[in-house]
């Protein structure tokens, strides 16, 4: 198996995370020269993985979504490695930066702040942009998963594709919006490359949790909110708290979630899955059974 090859399969790598898990923390320990942060991962004796989360803890929307994906990991792994979310408001890369988590799993635009080009990788403003099945080819054959891949280590994090908040999201409000005079001055929760759109029609980018939207837009804190296509408006609360759908919004293609993977643990998975490779690979009619040998 050529290991140039394997790093550019999406889908044979991500079928790969999955499988060798269980293996991670002896093969970590077993690398004590590696100068990356520590991580709850490969500590001596813990069988747990740190998922860190934008959102926080809740019954619908994005935190149920991360919780369910939590479990199927598990269930993936023969639970054997307990999958922990941990909110952390800050970026996913800052999170594995700092040694508090192993995963995290969110949108690419809170990564923006570390370098801007990772809000590509999560939602393009404005119409005929990247939905998700363009976004998915052009990430499996167009050359889009090297550049990720590219950016990503600059950082130590090895990403992927995991999900899709929806196409098409609406801009919803309190009051009508009958023309972009009445945004100047506003307060709207938007957040990646749709802020600097807001700015630019004269109103107030505003970021904050999808779970406080719903409120903020009672209160009267904000004046309008997007986040998501239709259902995961629904599971925030959105309609019932603006009352106002004006048309599609800012991120007319929608908003990507990433997986991204600690690169250090990244490797030792991709290792341990070109060495069994090895050890399974038919050879001179027959199957090799033992020894382990180099790869490319």
């Amino acid at each position: 198996m050529d290991r140039r090859v394997f790093l550019k399969t999406t889908s044979s790598a991500a079928a790969a995370v999955a499988a060798p898990l269980a293996a991670t923390a002896e093969t970590a320990s077993a690398r004590p020269d590696e100068a990356a942060p520590t991580a709850p991962a490969v500590h001596a004796g813990l069988r747990q993985i740190i998922l860190a989360l934008p959102w926080r803890d809740t019954d619908t929307g994005p935190g149920d979504q991360a919780a369910r994906l939590a479990r199927r990991l598990e269930v993936t792994l023969d639970r054997d490695w307990r999958i922990v979310p941990r909110h952390v408001p800050e970026s996913g890369i800052g999170a594995i930066a700092a040694g508090e988590a192993d995963l995290y799993f969110g949108s690419e635009s809170g990564n923006s702040a570390h370098h801007p080009a990772f809000a590509y990788f999560s939602a393009l403003p404005g119409a005929g942009t990247f939905n998700a099945d363009h976004l998915n080819a052009w990430l499996q054959i167009g050359g889009g998963q090297d550049l990720w891949d590219e950016l990503g280590a600059e950082y130590g994090v090895k990403p992927f594709l995991a999900g899709h908040l929806g196409r098409w999201p609406g801009l919803w409000s309190v009051n009508p919006i009958d023309s972009l005079a009445d945004l100047a001055g506003q307060r709207i929760a938007v957040e990646g490359l749709a802020e600097g759109v807001v700015r630019r029609l004269g109103a107030v980018p505003v970021r904050m949790p999808a779970e406080d939207m719903a409120d903020a837009l009672r209160s009267s804190d904000i004046a309008a909110a997007e986040y998501g296509g239709a259902l995961m408006s629904l599971a925030l609360g959105l309609p019932q708290a603006a009352q106002q759908l004006n048309g599609f919004g800012i991120l007319e293609g929608g908003t990507a979630l990433s997986i991204g993977i600690r690169r250090t643990l990244w490797d030792s998975l991709v290792d341990d899955v070109l060495a069994r490779a090895t050890l399974t690979r038919p050879i001179e009619g027959g199957m090799r059974t033992g020894g382990r040998t180099g790869h490319r």
